[in-house]
């Protein structure tokens, strides 16, 4: 193909990228590329050799391919245009850009064919409609936004005032409620259906997805809520769902209406008269039957096809001539893919075809649509079908002169030297065009006088001013403009005008106008919703003054407006609130509809005003932004918004922020230091407790060694015990709230049970653990024994872990010389290591909690165990002082005063045993229910209740606890052992059940709490409930006894024989069970 060097010169100084291609034998062979084809896609050199040669598809974008593909071989097929956007990688920026393709088939006169086609970068618009998209799909409603673990638990991470409004609960209940699942408030019926929603959607891949169910409300009542679902999955695999929550209640409530609108829906399609409709009717797809059909044609379609919906369509393909569109239509219109489409949520289907009937000659052109609803109430998917005959439009459309610059109002060559014009290529269908030739400037000037808005006027004369066109297109680059203009039926659009340089020798320039209406109005709309989220709005007719207000409630529950015919004479209604500002006819002044026309043409761009406003609860501040509602200025639009607390958030946003920062810090340290303060004080009584383990087992056959070791795991245990209920309240150790025992003390034996603990540890670390114990005075002494353990353990503890292996650890206690009171012994406990030492900025600060030199930081512990040790010398009015230098060890005194212990009350010292010994027979005849859902739990307490001669029945929730004791007679069970957090019915609810039962028993037997809650709160509860005793997990068997004992009516001396001088641990443990009586 030859081109003149004037069209050449033409076609160059196009900027969208232009290429013509030869067409033959379906195939295409390029012919011409202009320069701004290559700028447009970016190849590289290597890449315009291989495109000039050849017809390739390099950079297009894998998941495009396809499509672009099929979109080109519909028109090699016989199509006569190609309109197709598709991703492209351009190698300079290197990034995908969005390229527009549209292009045209025209035949030669020699009966050759060309296609010619224009790509255009439309890059930065896809962006923009995507934002505003995204946007728009944000706006404020019901929004939560939640997390999706791994483990498949849902956790929210935002959620909005509108989800609680929804459900009608404050926002601190509605953050309490769905904390831990956003599942919480479902329905109980809809929960299981939801879930599985949820697997569904995971599982499609789909962008979103709608649920349906019902939400719990503050009232106690449900509200029917649709749920729509968006899921992105950030870097590392973390997946969020983004919740829009909309209240469907109104919406149910006229699902009749909408169905009756269905029905009604169908009888319109039947009844439509366009003479150009051929066939018109509906099916059900999911059922594959014909429901009605009204034929045109005159060849009797149904009959002699049938009313089977496939065989139906199927002998509709039969009509189309062309193969190819023939297996397009039966892979359009069968039943698999048109359920396949609505499944994916294409409901409409619009397909062109050549058909011949068989009662024609010829053929036609039709248009085959298909619009898929979902049927009410049966959810089947019916499909409503359109045939129009289209043959008049086809061979008009195929007349029109097209050239590939689709998309312009026209191109036209400009001759500066001449002041004339050519028409290159036009749209026929566009307002306003310029005759095929003429003069330029005086085109410039009609245009001016009768075309152009005033406001445009100015630029629009000096860009196509001929000498102003030289000066700016010197540098040989195009530019171009925007403005507005009236078309022929007075509407506003605006255009865009390029102007590129052809030849400035000759003087020629290259002018082309492009509609951009379409464009400018959408971005105005979008923009308009985001810019104004308000809690009213107004639009009043320019002219008539006819009057609409949406509140946010309307807009929300899609409620109609209110209307009036006049705005003015509503006034009175709108402006009654303002009147503390000024009086009521200066705010009609200011809101009349002539103040505000006035006022916009003064300030087009719209302008605001802020009135004071009188509301229920005080006054407030609404600001009103006034603003032309539409580009031709016929609709005036009013915004409400609340200003109220703007000033006041503005003032208080940064100290709050700063406030939340800092107690957010301030809890993450506290649970850190907390956790490890907890690692710290349980691994020193543990450790003893595997050790002797490990011990009993390798002496299995040593009788006396086992139960050495069974006496020190005792005495570890009992003290790993209290000690985490000591760690739980370290507040009160703080403020020193915590009340000390007083119990008949051995100091000898204590310093012993004290070395069974710290010697294992210290021979595993290579150290040398050495006991000095003084000639002591009085051995025998009242005071707090677990109190003074947890002292000297901490203390020994330490000094082991900072004692490199090979060095010596050591304890001594001496008693002091008596001062004052001969009642009183005042000891020093002395603890020495050959460790790493302290520097002297460490001791400052040694007892505060957390404290810990650089040095020791490989050394596990938490810092926490020096700072209990001073609140418990503290709390006995006693002295701790510590001596220690670098590299030199260090040395803890403890001095503390204690009573001495009467001689006729004084032992000789006991015999090592286990505390909480199994005495047979003790509770022989005896039958007790235990509540307990733990099988281990279970074994352990029957097994001891058996040894000691009872008999005992285990239920594994409450429901068949309560089931055991109502089926036994009066009298079966001497008590009941309650679990509190079982499956089905918990103890408190089994204990409330129990002691409802109209049975003579149920209201005396005695009910023990028998759980691991253990707080005061927890105490109090099971009191509530109806129960007699708490005892608190792990059960120590004296305490059990005990318990048992004082509400069975057991002796008193027959429990504690056979415990001997163990009863300071008994005592001890008394503090794990309460009665009722020592609770009140």
């Amino acid at each position: 193909m030859e081109l003149t060097n004037e069209l050449r010169a033409v076609l160059d100084s196009i900027p969208s990228g232009l290429c013509i291609y030869q067409v033959h034998r379906g195939r295409l062979y390029p012919q011409y590329h202009n320069p701004a084809f290559y700028e447009v896609l970016g190849y590289n050199n290597t890449h315009i050799t291989q495109v000039r040669e050849q017809v390739t598809f390099i950079g297009i974008h894998e998941d495009d391919r396809a499509a672009l593909l099929e979109n080109l071989n519909d028109l090699l097929s016989g199509g006569e245009r190609l309109r197709h956007t598709c991703r492209v990688f351009h190698d300079g920026l290197g990034e995908y850009r969005w390229i527009q393709i549209e292009g045209s088939r025209r035949v030669r006169t020699d009966g050759s064919e060309l296609l010619y086609v224009a790509y255009s970068d439309v890059t930065e618009q896809r962006r923009l409609e995507q934002y505003f998209q995204n946007t728009l799909k944000n706006l404020p409603g019901g929004v939560v936004v939640v997390r999706y673990e791994l483990d498949g638990s849902i956790i929210p991470e935002y959620i909005s005032q509108g989800l609680a409004a929804t459900t009608e609960m404050p926002m601190e209940e509605t953050w309490k409620l769905y904390r831990e699942d956003a599942l919480t408030g479902v329905h109980p019926e809809d929960l299981e259906r939801v879930r599985t929603e949820l697997e569904k959607y995971f599982a499609s891949g789909k962008s979103h997805w709608e649920i349906e169910y019902r939400l719990l409300k503050g009232s106690g009542d449900y509200v029917w809520v649709k749920n729509t679902l968006s899921l992105i999955e950030h870097e590392g695999g973390e997946r969020k769902i983004y919740s829009v929550y909309n209240d469907m209640t109104k919406e149910r409530e006229e699902r009749a209406r909408i169905r009756q609108q269905y029905n009604e829906l169908l009888l319109r399609h039947h009844q439509r008269t366009d003479p150009d409709v051929l066939v018109t009717g509906h099916c059900n797809i999911t059922q594959d039957r014909i429901i009605q059909i009204s034929d045109q044609t005159g060849v009797g379609l149904l009959e002699r096809f049938g009313a089977v919906r496939e065989a139906f369509f199927d002998g509709l393909s039969t009509l189309v001539v062309d193969e190819n569109e023939r297996r397009v239509f039966r892979d359009t219109y069968l039943r698999e893919p048109s359920l396949a489409a609505f499944q994916r949520g294409e409901t409409k289907q619009v397909k062109n075809f050549f058909v011949q009937l068989p009662n024609e000659d010829t053929g036609r052109y039709i248009q085959v649509e298909m619009n898929m609803v979902s049927t009410p109430d049966s959810g089947d998917v019916t499909g409503i079908l359109t045939v129009i005959d289209i043959t008049e439009q086809v061979v008009a459309d195929r007349i029109v002169h097209q050239l590939s610059v689709t998309g312009y109002d026209f191109v036209a060559d400009l001759n500066l030297k001449r002041d004339t014009y050519l028409i290159l290529s036009q749209d026929e269908n566009a307002d306003c065009v310029p005759p095929c030739q003429g003069v330029h400037s005086a085109w410039v000037a009609g245009m001016l006088e009768s075309r152009v808005v005033p406001r445009d006027r100015e630029q629009y004369r000096e860009h196509l001013d001929t000498e102003r066109i030289l000066a700016l297109l010197q540098h040989g680059q195009a530019y171009t403009f925007a403005y507005s203009m009236t078309d022929d039926a007075g509407d506003v659009r605006a255009k865009n005008v390029t102007v590129s340089p052809i030849d400035l020798r000759l003087g020629r320039v290259c002018l082309s106008r492009t509609d951009i209406t379409d464009s400018i109005r959408e971005q105005q709309r979008l923009l308009r919703v985001i810019a104004y989220t308000c809690e009213l709005a107004c639009f009043i007719d320019a002219f008539t003054g006819e009057f609409s207000m949406y509140t946010r409630q309307m807009v929300l529950e899609n409620l109609p407006p209110h209307t009036a015919r006049d705005y003015n004479a509503v006034l009175d209604n709108l402006v009654g609130y303002f009147e503390t500002a000024m009086s009521r006819e200066t705010v009609k002044r200011q809101f009349h509809l002539q103040t505000l026309l006035g006022s916009l043409t003064q300030k087009p761009g719209g302008y605001d005003f802020v009135l004071p406003y009188c509301a229920q609860d005080g006054l407030l501040y609404k600001q009103i932004n006034v603003l032309w509602g539409d580009q031709n200025h016929k609709t005036v639009c009013l915004v409400r918004s609340d200003v109220t607390d703007m000033l006041a958030a503005e003032r208080t946003a940064k100290a709050e922020l700063e406030r939340a920062l800092e107690l957010s810090r301030e809890a993450s340290r506290a649970k850190s230091d907390f956790l490890s303060a907890m690692s710290h004080d349980i691994r020193t009584p543990m450790n003893a407790i595997m050790g002797m383990t490990t011990l009993a087992k390798a002496n299995i056959g040593d009788t006396g060694r086992v139960l050495d070791c069974l006496q020190k795991i005792s005495v570890s245990s009992n003290h790993l015990l209290s000690l985490i209920n000591d760690i739980l309240d370290m507040n009160r150790i703080e403020g020193a709230k915590i009340t000390l025992n007083r119990e008949k003390i051995y100091l000898p034996d204590l310093v012993n049970q004290i070395g069974a603990i710290i010697a294992p540890q210290a021979d595993r670390a290579g150290l040398q653990y050495d006991i000095q114990l003084s000639e002591i005075k009085h051995p025998f002494i009242y005071g707090d024994a677990l109190r003074i353990s947890q002292i000297l353990i901490n203390i020994l503890g330490n000094a082991v872990k900072f004692t490199p292996s090979g060095g010596t650890v050591r304890l001594s206690v001496e008693e002091l010389p008596a001062q004052g009171d001969m009642h009183w012994a005042r000891y020093r406990f002395t603890t020495s290591d050959t460790g790493i030492g302290m520097a002297n900025d460490i001791q400052a600060h040694l007892f505060e909690p957390f404290v810990r030199s650089n040095a020791v930081s490989r050394v596990e512990g938490s810092g926490l165990g020096l700072s209990i040790v001073k609140g418990l010398v503290d709390l006995m009015e006693g002295i701790i002082e510590v001596q220690s230098a670098p590299g030199m060890g260090s040395t803890f005194l403890v001095e503390l005063t204690c009573e001495i212990m009467p001689a006729d009350e004084r032992r000789a010292a006991p015999e090592p045993q286990p505390s909480g010994g199994i005495e047979e027979d003790l509770f022989a005849g005896r039958r007790f229910l235990i509540a307990e859902d733990n099988a281990i739990n279970s074994e352990i307490i029957c097994e001891i209740l058996q040894m000691c001669g009872a008999e005992t029945v285990v239920r594994g929730n409450g429901v068949l606890a309560v089931e055991a004791f109502c089926a036994a007679g009066p009298r079966t069970y001497d008590a009941i052992l309650m679990d509190i957090q079982m499956p089905e019915m918990d103890g408190y609810a089994a204990a409330r059940t129990i002691r409802s039962n109209k049975r003579a028993d149920a209201k005396t037997i005695p009910i023990i709490a028998m759980t691991a809650n253990a707080f005061e709160e927890d105490v109090e509860a099971a009191f509530e409930a109806g129960m007699d005793a708490h005892i608190a997990k792990p059960v120590d068997i004296g305490v059990l006894w005990a318990t048992l004992g004082k509400l069975v009516g057991m002796e008193t001396s027959t429990l504690s024989a056979g415990h001997g001088e163990c009863s300071s641990d008994l005592r001890r443990h008394l503090g794990e069970m309460t009665t009722k009586g020592d609770y009140r």
